[in-house]
């Protein structure tokens, strides 16, 4: 039987209030972001009913009515929106409270990390497994995004960094650093007759990436400024569905050639657009002067070592 002084056992009931309070703003996080109890419940791995009950308890807890329940489903009304804005900066402060208390010799907590699909087959599982086997206790949750839609989580604080293709801009409060480039390539049948960019592109249909994506508007600028006018076919988001479009002799793309290759790669022809082509330059986008820059710079290190050995072994 467990025995408690007074003062831990107001010690432990205290914890659990704030444990219970944080659980509740997340819980008001996920319904502002999904537009319904319902989907928040899923979100959050919690029933409809225990969403609403989180819900009335916030409310008289606060003493004040943050939904609309005139609506259906109910909405956020006007002191709701404030308090969900609140409540993103208390939750960040608490995780990054929780992800800063660790033991000197072990990194442990967690970092919730944004990463482009064009990431997910090789840089990004390979990093992260290279991490869970140094440091067992670190938990890393991956959020796949498109690049536009990265960094807007990062600076609501949704996501503590992201691994995201070098930015148009970068705000004062956020922090980009590099750790590789890209160079872009053709991706052509392994049995087209042609071996010169242009030849390529001129000579077959073209499978485009993305426009709405930064790789994309790279890649557009490029043709424009070579003055390559190439008879589109179709257009695509991911670097795996374009490259099967190609095998199947569908026509040809243009993508980064990853720094960090996936397994079993596609049998394709690939020709450098060379020099007059910037690459695309991946790095960690971070907010500034965060309690989990420990995690990210643990992690950065890790992807400079990964890319470099990548490099090295392509050499020998």
């Amino acid at each position: 039987m467990l025995l408690y002084t007074s003062a831990a056992y107001c010690s432990s009931r205290n914890e659990l209030a704030a444990a219970m309070s944080i659980r509740r703003l997340k819980t008001l996080i996920a319904v502002s972001e999904q537009g319904s109890f319902g989907l928040a419940a899923d979100a959050v791995s919690v029933s409809q009913a225990a969403v609403s009950l989180q819900m009335k308890s916030l409310e008289n807890e606060l003493q004040v009515n943050l939904f609309d329940r005139t609506k259906r489903p109910p909405s956020l009304n006007s002191a709701g929106l404030a308090v969900v804005q609140k409540a993103r900066e208390a939750v960040r402060a608490y995780d990054d409270l929780v992800g800063s208390v660790s033991r000197d010799d072990v990194l442990s907590g967690e970092l919730v990390l944004g990463a482009m699909p064009t990431t997910m087959t090789g840089v990004v599982p390979k990093a992260v497994g290279a991490l869970r086997e140094i440091y067992p206790d670190l938990r890393i949750h991956v959020v796949p995004a498109q690049a536009t839609e990265l960094m807007p989580q990062i600076e609501r604080g949704q996501l503590d960094a992201a691994i995201i293709s070098q930015l148009p801009y970068v705000p004062s409060q956020l922090a980009y650093k590099p750790f590789a480039e890209e160079p872009l390539v053709v991706l052509a049948p392994a049995d087209s007759p042609w071996n010169e960019p242009r030849e390529l592109l001129e000579n077959h249909p073209f499978i485009r990436f993305d426009r709405k994506q930064w790789v994309g508007q790279l890649i557009e600028n490029w043709l424009r400024a070579e003055g390559i006018q190439v008879n589109d076919l179709m257009e695509l988001d991911t670097i795996e569905s374009a490259s099967n479009m190609v095998y199947h002799n569908l026509g040809v793309t243009i993508i980064p050639e990853p720094c960090i290759a996936p397994p079993n790669p596609i049998s394709l022809k690939r020709v450098p657009l060379g020099a007059s082509a910037p690459p695309r330059v991946l790095g960690i986008l971070c907010p500034r002067d965060s309690a989990k820059a420990r995690l990210t710079d643990v992690l950065y290190d890790q992807l400079v070592n990964l890319v470099e050995a990548e490099r090295q072994e392509k050499t020998i």
